[in-house]
């Protein structure tokens, strides 16, 4: 039963990892990438345990969990996620004045 759950992982990551390459190159942008890989990764797994009739058995959860989080992981690469996290934060700009920790601590 493990083998073949391992099996499945590997196969649901692929077909997710293949669709996600495929709006990329569609046009879509990256800033639209963490949503896209997270709504279809969850896709993804939902259609292997409908597929499975395993749709939302009590101990099925944590695998469906744990499963939407490997396959999300696979997909993020498609999108450079380590390359856009140091984009976006270095696009932040400071606090408005007046907010916490705007101010200089005096001792």
């Amino acid at each position: 039963m493990e083998v073949q759950t391992t099996v499945d992982s590997i196969a649901i990551s692929a077909a997710v990892v293949a669709l996600v390459q495929m709006i990329k190159w569609a046009g879509m942008p990256d800033k639209y990438g963490a949503i896209a890989v997270l709504a279809l990764s969850l896709v993804g797994v939902a259609l292997w345990g409908y597929s499975q009739s395993l749709m939302f058995q009590g101990p099925m959860i944590w695998q469906y969990f744990t499963g939407w989080i490997n396959v999300a992981l696979a997909a993020a690469g498609i999108f450079g996620f380590t390359r856009a996290g140091v984009e976006s934060v270095s696009r932040m700009t400071p606090p408005p004045g007046g907010s916490a920790g705007s101010s200089a601590t005096h001792e």
